[in-house]
């Protein structure tokens, strides 16, 4: 499978097995995170492995997801707000959000890869998870991330197709549903094509009308 269709079907869980997953699998997944593009390359983030059963049970009552204590193995994605705020100043905390976002996509991607699914929890009780997992004044729980094997995965459907959410070269020129798929090159290039298939067609008409007179 390609990295392409990686991303289209991200495959999330309602129910896990309980199947532990191999350390090997969790660092491809969690050096992939470490490797997400940071802000001024301050890479600002660490990462909190839970696996033992009554770390679970803590962070499901910061997260009110039953998922959390399916799942074999829980990640909290903690950045380093001050450190970010030395070097970028005003506006790190927005910048942690992006970083950790990143990486948290590109956990996801690798995830999937090893047929591992994942779910990805924005809404938690901060306090509660910086309390009960010792993370120090200063830095900031931003994500948490479920990976687990599952019989059943889930695939989100995209609400809205390519032609309702992409415009080209300014907001009020939305490209035409003809071009609403996967391969969508662009209004340009396609229509450059359609016109030279327009005019070939065209051609072929000349040539069959001048063979008719």
């Amino acid at each position: 499978m390609s990295a392409f269709e990686d991303i289209r079907e991200l495959p999330s869980f309602r129910r896990a097995r309980e199947e532990v997953i191999p350390r090997e699998v969790m660092g491809k997944i969690l050096e992939a995170g470490r490797h997400a593009p940071s802000p001024g390359n301050v890479q600002s983030l660490e990462f909190i492995v839970v696996e033992d059963d009554t770390k679970k049970e803590k962070l499901y009552r910061a997260t009110d997801d039953e998922r959390v204590e399916q799942a074999p193995t829980a990640v909290i994605v903690v950045s380093d707000i001050e450190r970010l705020g030395r070097r970028l100043g005003e506006g790190a905390e927005r910048q942690a959000y992006s970083e950790s976002a990143t990486a948290v996509q590109n956990m996801r991607v690798v995830a999937a890869e090893e047929e591992v699914a994942s779910v990805w929890i924005g809404g938690f009780d901060e306090n509660v998870v910086n309390e009960q997992f010792s993370v120090p004044n200063g830095k900031k729980s931003l994500s948490i991330v479920l990976f687990a094997y599952t019989d059943d995965p889930v695939y989100v459907e995209q609400r809205f197709g390519m032609n309702e959410v992409c415009f080209y070269d300014e907001y009020s020129n939305q490209i035409n549903s003809f071009w609403d798929e996967p391969g969508w090159r662009g209004v340009r290039e396609e229509s450059r094509i359609q016109k030279k298939r327009a005019r070939s067609v065209m051609g072929l008409f000349r040539r069959k009308l001048k063979q008719l007179l």
